[in-house]
């Protein structure tokens, strides 16, 4: 994982700016069946909002945005 909170998306970042940022997390809103990457609301929601919303663990879903933008993953 990146020592650089910065490095690595988080559960307070709006969705759009953690897609845009970091493209490569596109399937993980995917492969959990998430709207997010076409939400009119993507814009305006955190992840852990997006989370909550579909009834997934906040900390999961940052787990798996964090390692999906690892460069090692790319």
């Amino acid at each position: 994982m990146p020592t650089n909170p910065a490095e690595a998306p988080g559960p307070d970042l709006i969705v759009a700016d953690v897609l845009h940022r970091w493209p490569e997390t596109l399937h993980v809103f995917i492969r959990r069946r998430m709207a997010c990457p076409g939400c009119p609301m993507a814009g305006f929601m955190t992840v852990a909002e997006a989370a909550q919303s579909y009834g997934y663990d906040s900390a999961q879903l940052v787990q798996a945005l964090s390692e999906a933008a690892q460069p090692a993953s790319r």
